[in-house]
């Protein structure tokens, strides 16, 4: 095959004839006189073959070997020698020759030499060839395998964070189910609680001391309803019932309701409240649950500090927005804790359930609004509520107003509740009101009751063993569709959707539990406005 050779030999006329007869035969031949011209010329070019004489000048042929051997070890070497010896045998073969050649020699020998040279030299190119594409199809597989295990990676991350997702979600609907029986079971005793509160200051023996000590009965009892709410609208979607309302007046009641907490915690309050805050459409339970816990978060953190105890709560506006502003001087929040403090069931403390916070998330973004955390550890941190203030920012209407119920003409009442003291409590009310009632606990006496009686209003809970509400109205419906104007359903779970689909289908008056004694004179004057239409 042809090939690139160099021919180091000090004897002209051998040098000579070997490039003519290699030349022939197709290989490319340089030759070079001596040893430092030989190294000279693989310093400046590379070759196949060198065919090297060893006894020559200052450079002989083992030191071209060794030149060779370690800066061009893929090139070959044929030595030819006239001084043959077992001794030069054995050293070019030890320096790496390819074969050793005695002059004079055969032309045909040496051409079989050099055509076994360069083929040895083609076969080693080739295998050089296969492993670099080896190695690139190992290296370029590599890179596939780190790709596809980096996706794997990403898909099994992807796939733990929707596995905890679906975790979160089943914890909700778990959570739903469970709040709404809880919901159910505590509205009953409130309501209770709620109505003998109120006939109770009624009775003209009712003493001014015992009358405030009443209204404290009567407030907690509320607060505890709408912490039952709130907990049944994290778990159940509903939209919250706005009003115009003094965010500031909001503000003021929260901070008096955990008065007492904040001062046996040693927790100072300091308050900076804008002059005339624009009123906005807020649900102020809801905004009052959120400040409550925002509050209580300050007064934990601040629990184990040893120096300043201080939480200051500021409100202010500009043109588009009021702000609501929790500072505290607490230990502040980690870094890493900082982007998931609103998540669902995450939490740093250890008692926590990783709630009130995205409950407060969730209340404020229904109402438009945003809040957002800042802080730096050892600093303390501060809560930021915004709010949109509305076109109508200052309504001539005073909010939490209630507006003046005429008495009722005296009205023939059946109260359908399986709570007997719920059923007791409505009754005894309803007599002070001058109405005639009668009260059952079973759904199938209700029953019997609507068909041999005429009444003019009938007050029923949704949620009864054997027979309920929604039993009662088809039944209604259907043996005294007359009768349905007049049915008031009522439940301690106000923001079920089955509750919200039923009483939207049904039409049907409905009485949240817990409720009040004017809420109760609204809905018995709304039937009786019914019945006359």
């Amino acid at each position: 095959m042809p090939g690139k050779i160099l021919i180091i030999e000090d004897e002209k006329r051998l040098r000579t004839n070997l490039k003519l007869l290699l030349t022939s035969e197709g290989y490319t031949v340089s030759t070079a006189a001596d040893g430092e011209e030989g190294l000279a010329y693989l310093q400046q070019e590379s070759c196949d073959l060198v065919i090297t004489d060893i006894m020559m000048g200052e450079v002989n042929g083992f030191q071209v070997m060794e030149y060779i051997a370690k800066h061009t070890p893929e090139t070959l070497v044929i030595v030819i020698t006239g001084f043959a010896s077992t001794e030069s045998v054995v050293e070019a073969l030890r320096k790496g020759a390819y074969d050793y050649i005695a002059k004079p020699f055969e032309i045909e020998m040496i051409l079989i030499s050099i055509e076994r040279a360069l083929e040895k030299v083609r076969l080693q190119r080739e295998l050089k060839g296969y492993v670099e594409a080896l190695e690139q199809r190992v290296a370029e597989r590599t890179r596939d395998l780190e790709a596809t295990n980096a996706q794997l990676h990403a898909s099994l991350a992807e796939l733990q964070a929707a596995q905890e997702r679906l975790i979160q979600t089943e914890k909700l609907s778990a959570l739903g189910e469970l709040i709404s029986g809880f919901a159910h079971e505590v509205n009953n005793p409130l309501s209770t609680v709620l109505g003998y509160t109120e006939l109770l200051t009624t009775f003209e023996e009712c003493s001014s001391e015992v009358r405030s000590i009443l209204e404290k009965v009567r407030q907690e009892a509320m607060r505890c309803h709408r912490i039952v709410q709130n907990l049944l609208s994290f778990a159940r979607k509903r939209k919250p019932t706005k009003d115009y309302i003094d965010i500031t007046t909001v503000c003021r009641k929260t901070l008096d309701l955990l008065a007492y907490q904040l001062m046996v915690n040693n927790v100072a309050v300091v308050t900076s409240f804008a002059d005339k805050l624009p009123w906005t459409m807020v649900d102020d339970h809801q905004l009052q649950q959120v400040l409550v816990n925002l509050l209580n978060n300050a007064s934990q953190a601040l629990a184990q500090q040893q120096g300043k105890r201080q939480i200051t709560a500021t409100t202010a506006y500009d043109d588009a927005k009021i702000y609501i502003k929790i500072t505290d001087t607490g230990p502040g929040i980690a870094a890493e804790h900082l982007g998931r403090i609103f998540d669902p069931f995450y939490t740093t403390k250890e008692k926590g359930t990783g709630l009130g916070l995205s409950l407060s998330y969730g209340l404020i973004k229904e109402h438009g609004g945003e809040i957002t955390v800042t802080s730096t550890p050892g600093e303390g941190a501060t809560f930021t509520i915004v709010l949109p203030i509305l076109d109508d920012a200052f309504p001539d209407t005073a909010p939490y107003s209630t507006p003046h119920n005429a008495p009722l003409p005296a009205k023939k009442i059946l109260i359908v509740d399986d709570e007997q003291n719920l059923a007791q409590m409505l009754s005894t009310i309803l007599h002070s009101l001058g109405h005639q009632v009668e009260a059952t606990t079973s759904g199938w006496e209700a029953l019997k009751k609507i068909d041999t009686q005429d009444y003019d209003a009938i007050i029923c809970d949704l949620k009864m063993p054997e027979v309920d509400g929604r039993q009662i109205y088809h039944y209604m419906r259907a043996s005294h569709p007359a009768l349905v104007k007049r049915l008031i359903l009522s439940s301690g779970d106000t923001v079920s959707e089955e509750n919200q689909t039923f009483l939207q289908e049904t039409g049907c008056l409905f009485l949240p539990k817990p409720f009040l004694s004017d809420e109760l004179k609204r809905v018995i004057s709304q039937v009786s406005a019914c019945s006359m239409v």
